[in-house]
């Protein structure tokens, strides 16, 4: 399905997109009048914002950390709104890395807190190793795949229970947010309509503050309904930091210090600072392709292996001002990828495979660092890697890849790589 821009205030297609000449400086996507362009620079100030500890002097509006967290800034994650940096290498975990935990509820919350303020303890810490998976291509090319084991450790409140599901993540791109929260749900479910029932996405409804039941679309699994509820998450998980959508941080009941420890205020990030957040990323551009991208053959072997079914090419946006079409890449819904890629509980059993269509633009600005680590943690040193993961409803896209001449395959990698 290909939408089209409508009435005379369209914008052309791959609306969203703008240079990047400074990556600590991103661009917004649109011209912002005066009050939206302050919140925006605000928004920026406090991504990039290291949090202190409750009672800092000359901190009050900045303060609350922790006391148990995983990272002490937006940007210690998401680099300025891009994805986390850094590829697992041997044992070592990127910065932008976090192990959040599900199935039922455990001692340790929703996400695994490796770090804390002096006078508390951590959670524990996570260890990584690894296992390679070898095959060929059917012309005989080989390559080979590296599978992560996960174990948590020194774990401070007691082990985990065999049903607690183990969630690694990286941190997601936040470049481009506004424009994917601005997609009609009506054209997700027309995109889903159109797809082979081998194919079909399933929809990640979720009821909001008022019950009223509202498309997820944000988060590697779409479990966050709005810019909003996916940045209030990050702060009161990862970092400690309540705000009036989630007025309660990661400490569970049976952690007393950390319920017990100062406050940075009630709540401790303002609704100011909040919605300067939100203002951010609701209008950071999406890095435009680098001049000479790869041929638009990589395109036509983009469509013709199916990998286009689900990375839709085109969606259609409301702008607030008419209809734009921006370059995505992602239906927004939710897909089987198979075994390869699930969560697994504690116990080591398979806990859940679908996974939200990633979006793929950016994706050169992800690689121009050599370490963008691909997949939803990473594993992926490459594109190559990432699509040899794809499996469950992507088989046959996947299969269709690896099916063709060794200069094909090469043109479709480098064409991903450039958008």
């Amino acid at each position: 399905m290909t939408p089209h821009a409508q009435g005379d205030s369209a914008v052309s297609a791959a609306a969203g997109r703008a240079p990047f000449p400074e990556r600590r400086s991103p661009p917004a996507w649109r011209d912002l009048d005066t009050e939206t362009r302050e919140a925006f620079d605000l928004g920026l100030a406090i991504f990039n914002t290291s949090w202190v500890i409750a009672g800092t002097p000359n901190a009050q509006r900045r303060d609350g950390l922790g006391p148990l967290f995983v990272a002490a800034s937006c940007d210690g994650c998401h680099n300025n709104g891009a994805r986390g940096r850094g590829e697992p290498v041997g044992n070592r975990l990127p910065n932008s890395f976090v192990m959040q935990l599900g199935g039922p509820p455990t001692v340790y919350g929703a996400v695994f807190a490796t770090q804390a303020l002096p006078g508390h303890v951590s959670e524990g810490r996570v260890e990584l190793s690894w296992s390679a998976r070898d095959g060929r291509y059917p012309d005989g090319e080989g390559w080979e795949l590296r599978l992560p084991e996960y174990r948590l450790t020194q774990l401070a409140f007691g082990p985990l229970p065999g049903d607690a599901v183990l969630q690694p993540r990286i941190a997601p791109a936040t470049f481009g947010s506004g424009l994917l929260e601005a997609v009609p749900h009506e054209a997700v479910m027309r995109i889903r309509a159109l797809q082979s029932h081998a194919v079909r996405g399933e929809l990640a409804w979720h009821e909001d503050a008022d019950g009223k039941p509202r498309l997820g679309r944000f988060g590697w699994q779409a479990q966050a309904i709005s810019i909003e509820d996916q940045t209030a998450r990050a702060l009161a998980r990862e970092m400690g930091l309540t705000s009036r959508p989630h007025p309660q941080d990661d400490c569970t009941t049976q952690q007393a210090a950390c319920r017990n420890a100062p406050q940075g205020g009630s709540p401790e990030v303002s609704d100011e600072f909040l919605g300067a957040l939100v203002t951010l990323q609701a209008n950071l551009a999406v890095p435009a392709r680098p001049a000479g991208a790869a041929a638009d053959s990589g395109a036509v072997l983009f469509e013709r292996t199916g990998c286009a079914s689900c990375h839709q090419s085109v969606l259609p946006v409301d702008t607030g001002s008419g209809t734009a079409i921006i370059d995505a890449y992602t239906d927004l819904l939710l897909h089987d990828m198979g075994e390869g890629l699930a969560d697994r509980r504690v116990d080591g059993s398979i806990a859940g495979s679908q996974w939200r269509t990633a979006p793929l633009w950016g994706m050169a600005h992800a690689l121009a660092g050599g370490d963008a680590g691909l997949l939803h943690d990473g594993r992926a040193r490459s594109v190559e890697e990432a699509v040899l993961w794809h499996d469950g409803q992507a088989r046959d896209a996947r299969r269709a890849f690896e099916r063709l001449p060794a200069a094909e395959r090469r043109q479709l990698l480098d064409w991903v790589g450039s958008l």
